[in-house]
């Protein structure tokens, strides 16, 4: 607690639950289990986005008007 946090904010398509073989996957689909998703990486699929990138609370990136919000 009170320290500064690092991370980043991504702008994705869906998320998805992947693994390459179900019988060896430890992770559930079940979205009650809590798993996280992770992008869809699909070729069709437009890549995700770094909107913004935080460093021990300093911002270090952030795509040009990316997070402003309109009154």
């Amino acid at each position: 607690p009170g320290a500064p946090a690092s991370y980043a904010v991504w702008d994705t398509t869906e998320l998805v639950v992947q693994a390459p073989d179900s019988r060896l996957s430890g992770w559930s689909t079940d979205p009650r289990s809590g798993t996280p998703g992770l992008p869809d990486l699909d070729p069709a699929l437009p890549l995700p986005r770094c909107l913004r990138t935080s460093v021990r609370g300093a911002t270090v990136y952030e795509l040009d008007g990316a997070l402003e919000t309109t009154p």
